[in-house]
């Protein structure tokens, strides 16, 4: 790539540089250089080596400023596809909701058909009894007769007889077209859903193609920096921004809507609250070192499956519920005086700022947003918006066994 290219062409030379400066003072002192030409050498690689110190700096400048674009087009991309695998999410309770409304049609549509017999067999009594009537000779024996009275019963018998007859076939009619319209309903739902499908389906790959491909420049360019020079500014600037937004999220909380209703039952359950993450694997605790020992957790990484569900430990609303430089797709959840639970790196948020949510109910599906090279969720408890250690809340999923393998 160009940009690797550059960013390490000005080493070898800068190095070349100092070695030629070593062996020429070598030469100088063998040779009795004359110390104005010496002076005027030493000015001279003085400013070649500042040349290349500028250039570094310059290419490096630009290679951070490209991992900033490339970071800002993946986080666009990770909101993307959340929104689209909520949509595929919400399509496929529909699509279950289809599935019994078509159940449903099935069943009128067998109650159709045997209505249809119904009429059908009935309709046939009546062409019977006409027919039956026609070879008896009904209405000749009827106009024989000169009962005023009787020819009336008789007509008045034919005419129910015949419009009997025209209702069955009218309820026989409408029976059909019912039965018709069901079978296009039911097509026409299966069309639209598969298309749905089908759809979102191919939106969530080409989304995921582009993510892959950013995901390996940003790869590239971060290998071309000096990352870990950058990494403790970076977890420092990710940690005061995660604790701007609790304060702000604190300072905007509506007084007395969530007065007690956490704390009072929180505090009694403290230490078998569930993780958030059935089985997890503790990939970091509450107080291991981070990258630099000068650093270190503030709450549990926990690793999972992608796609896990993330539950919250306990009833609250949520509190903030969106993209959080360093920590990917976030949600916090407000559990009342002063208890705030944190669920970081997320493929998907499922709840929206405002909902309110019960003990376990899915939030968020375990991701790698945020930079992560694996699937995990992190995790903290904040009290008075200080991190505390989950797990004094909440029960280990295996003891110093799973601690362990944490480290």
């Amino acid at each position: 790539m160009t940009a690797g290219r550059a960013a390490r062409s000005p080493l070898p030379r800068a190095a070349g540089l100092l070695l030629l400066g070593a062996l020429g003072g070598l030469t100088a002192s063998a040779a009795a250089e004359d110390p104005e030409a010496r002076l005027e050498r030493k000015k001279e690689e003085l400013a070649e080596l500042r040349r290349a110190a500028r250039e570094i700096g310059e290419e490096l400048e630009r290679t951070r400023k490209r991992e900033a674009d490339a970071r800002e087009a993946v986080f666009e991309l990770e909101e993307r596809i959340s929104v689209l695998r909520n949509r595929r999410r919400r399509s496929e309770r529909n699509l279950a909701a289809n599935t019994e409304r078509r159940e449903e049609l099935k069943a009128e549509r067998q109650r159709l058909r045997e209505r249809v017999d119904r009429h059908r067999d009935r309709l046939e009594a009546y062409l019977r009894a006409a027919h039956r009537a026609g070879q008896s000779g009904f209405l000749r024996q009827l106009f024989e007769h000169r009962d005023p009275g009787r020819i009336r019963r008789a007509l008045t018998f034919m005419s129910y007889l015949h419009e009997a007859r025209r209702q069955e076939m009218e309820r026989l009619r409408e029976a059909r077209e019912r039965a018709a319209d069901v079978m296009d309903e039911l097509a026409a739902e299966r069309t639209e859903e598969t298309r749905l499908r089908d759809r979102l389906a191919e939106q969530k790959r080409a989304i995921a193609r582009r993510l892959e491909e950013r995901r390996a420049l940003l790869e590239e360019l971060e290998a071309q920096s000096e990352r870990k020079r950058n990494r403790l500014a970076a977890v420092r600037s990710d940690q005061q921004a995660l604790k701007k937004v609790i304060e702000r999220l604190r300072g905007l909380r509506e007084d007395g809507v969530l007065e007690k209703v956490g704390e009072k039952h929180m505090a009694a359950r403290k230490g078998e609250l569930p993780l958030p993450v059935a089985r997890p694997e503790i990939l970091a605790h509450y107080g291991d070192s981070r990258e630099r020992r000068s650093m270190r957790w503030r709450g549990l990484l926990l690793g999972a499956e992608t796609g896990a569900e993330v539950r919250s430990i306990f009833r609250g609303r949520v509190a903030y519920a969106g993209r959080l430089r360093g920590y990917g797709l976030i949600t916090i959840i407000d559990h009342g005086d002063n208890l705030l639970s944190l669920y970081a790196h997320n493929r998907v948020v499922y709840k929206e700022v405002g909902e309110w949510v019960e003990t376990g109910a899915p939030v968020a599906a375990v991701g790698t947003t945020g930079g992560r090279s694996r699937p995990a969720t992190y995790f903290e408890i904040r009290q008075g918006g200080e991190p505390v250690d989950p797990l004094q809340w909440c029960r280990a999923p295996g003891g110093s066994e799973q601690r362990s393998a944490g480290r």
